[in-house]
């Protein structure tokens, strides 16, 4: 996760503490342990899950990030028809990060000290894209928010309808994710996202546009688009690839 997005997310963490009051719950499960820092902390075990867990991910995972706008047609037929299907067959080889701006532009207010959105597609796709952006800070963990981003790409409405509709499909709080939107906080998250996309992105780019491990060519974009499943797999160095990568080959 970018640096300064990853340090929003804990500044919004921190604000969600104090306005709910209460710590995170250790799981009784240990296998979920290390699913986050926050139940690894929770649990006692932070140390132990980056030293067995977190670092092994860290060197054996493809890292792959997909730069996109709420409300773009191909940016949605690419979670629908690849993403998602990446995600349910390879999740275990795979770090996959959205950042939720695109072909946006952002003008700072000082009479307000908040930043001003506008979007390819309108108001309303501004507004999805910070509904995004504090799912993905209010879910850190992609097997919360990845199918909450893939009910809101696959469901065609009002946008705040939308996303109370798929947060309660996916079992998230959505009342958590609407603390953020009209926060100072989510402001600045999705600042922060503006900040990574025009260092990654070139302006002329169309949208999704893609980074595996952190490299962009045409060659990876073509084959992100066409099948994503056997990319990854393609990449993954590491031992004992899932049986979704088996079917590819």
């Amino acid at each position: 996760m970018h640096t300064l997005f990853r340090s929003l997310v804990v500044l919004y963490g921190c604000f969600i503490w104090n306005i709910a009051g209460l710590p995170v719950n250790c799981p009784s499960s240990p296998a979920e342990w290390c699913g986050t820092r926050a139940i690894a902390a929770a649990c006692g075990v932070t140390e132990q899950c980056t030293t067995f867990v977190w670092n092994n991910r860290t060197n054996d995972r493809v890292n792959f990030t997909i730069y996109y706008e709420s409300l773009c047609a191909d940016c949605r037929q690419f979670t629908i028809t690849q993403v998602w299907f990446a995600y349910q067959a390879v999740a275990d080889i795979v770090n996959l990060t959205f950042v939720p701006y695109g072909n946006a532009h952002e003008v700072y207010r000082p009479e307000t000290q908040l930043y001003q959105f506008y979007c390819q597609h309108g108001p309303d796709e501004c507004y999805a894209n910070l509904i995004h952006t504090c799912a993905i800070a209010s879910y850190p963990d992609i097997r919360q928010h990845m199918p909450f981003i893939y009910c809101m790409d696959a469901t065609f409405g009002d946008v705040e309808t939308v996303a109370i509709q798929c947060a309660k499909n996916v079992s998230l709080d959505y009342e958590k994710i609407s603390t953020c939107t009209s926060s100072r906080v989510g402001n600045q998250l999705q600042h922060a996202y503006a900040v990574q996309t025009e260092k990654t992105k070139p302006t002329t780019a169309f949208v999704p546009f893609v980074t595996l491990n952190g490299n962009h060519t045409d060659e990876i974009q073509d084959r992100a688009q066409t099948d994503l499943i056997a990319l990854l797999c393609e990449t993954y160095k590491g031992p004992n690839p899932p049986s979704g990568c088996k079917k590819t080959t």
